[in-house]
C-alpha cells in the first residue's frame, strides 16, 4: 500500500511537469502571432487622404535622393579607381603620325583647279575652295535650269532664258545677309559665252572691306555660278583665275553634272 502512494506520486509529478512546458509555449505562441495591418481608406481628397497622400510622396521623395546618393557615390568610386588605373598603367609612346598626302585641287569638270585654290569641305549643294593662302574663299553651284536663250542687249537682259535682275536680287538678299552691298553688275564674253557678274563688297573681322565677285553663266541647259570672297589686293587675280574656271565649265560641259542645283 505504502508503495503504491509512492508510485502514483511520482506518476502524478512527472504528467504535470510535461503538461506546464507545453501550455507555456503554446500561450507564448498565441501572443506572438503576427498583427495584420489594414491600411485605412479615406474619402478621396479629404484632410485626412491629403495628409496620407503627402506623406506617401515624402517616403518616395526620400526614396528617389537615397538612390541618387547610392549612384552618385558608385559614380565618384568608378572614376576613382580608372584615375588610380591610368596612374599605375605606364604610358605607351604614341605612333608619330604620318602626314596626309596633299588632296588633288579638281573642278566640278575634272580639270585642274588655279593655282592656290585649295579644296574646302564641300556641300550638297556647291563645291568650294580655299583661295588667296586661305585668306578667302571660292565656291562653284548650279543656281538652276536654263530657261531658253542670253540676251545681253535691251532693257530684258538674260542668261540661258533666266532674267539678270532675278540674279542680281540673289546676290543682294545674300549680301543682306551677309553685312554686304553691290557695287555693279554687267554682263561680258568669256570663252566665246556671254556671262553676267555681280561686283560686291562685304565687311570682314576688324571693319576691313572684301571684295565679292559673282559670275553666272549657261552650260548645257545650267546656270552655273562662281562666287569669291578675297580680300581687295588680290580681287583682279582672283577674277582672272575665276575666269579660267568658267572657261573649263564651258570647255567640259558634262562632268560639270557633279554640282548639285542649290536648294532655295
Amino acid at each position: 500500500m505504502f508503495y503504491r502512494a509512492i508510485a502514483l506520486s511520482l506518476a502524478l509529478l512527472i504528467g504535470i511537469g510535461t503538461i506546464i512546458p507545453l501550455a507555456t509555449e503554446s500561450v507564448e505562441a498565441g501572443k506572438h502571432r503576427k498583427k495584420r495591418y489594414h491600411k485605412k481608406k479615406y474619402r478621396k481628397y479629404s484632410k485626412a487622404w491629403w495628409r496620407q497622400y503627402r506623406a506617401k510622396q515624402k517616403r518616395k521623395r526620400a526614396l528617389m535622393a537615397r538612390k541618387r546618393a547610392l549612384r552618385l557615390r558608385q559614380l565618384r568610386l568608378a572614376r576613382l579607381r580608372a584615375k588610380k588605373k591610368s596612374v599605375n598603367t605606364p604610358a605607351v609612346a604614341a605612333k608619330p603620325s604620318q602626314p596626309k598626302p596633299a588632296m588633288p585641287s579638281l573642278l566640278p569638270t575634272g580639270a585642274p583647279a588655279p593655282e592656290g585654290w585649295a579644296p574646302a569641305q564641300n556641300s550638297g549643294s556647291e563645291v568650294q575652295f580655299s583661295v588667296d593662302g586661305g585668306r578667302g574663299t571660292a565656291s562653284i553651284s548650279v543656281v538652276g535650269p536654263a530657261m531658253g536663250e542670253t540676251i545681253d542687249t535691251g532693257r530684258n537682259r538674260t542668261v540661258g532664258g533666266v532674267p539678270v535682275s532675278s540674279l542680281r536680287r540673289e546676290v543682294i538678299n545674300r549680301m543682306i545677309r551677309e553685312n554686304g552691298w553691290v557695287v555693279n553688275d554687267y554682263q561680258k564674253e568669256v570663252g566665246k559665252k556671254k556671262v553676267y557678274v555681280v561686283v560686291a563688297q562685304s565687311q570682314g573681322p576688324g571693319g576691313k572691306i572684301n571684295s565679292r565677285m559673282f559670275y553666272f553663266t549657261e552650260v548645257e541647259g545650267r546656270i552655273f555660278s562662281v562666287a569669291t570672297n578675297t580680300s581687295v589686293d588680290s580681287a583682279e587675280r582672283i577674277a582672272e583665275e575665276s575666269e579660267k574656271v568658267i572657261n573649263s565649265l564651258q570647255a567640259r560641259p558634262r562632268p560639270a553634272q557633279q554640282a548639285a542645283i542649290r536648294e532655295e
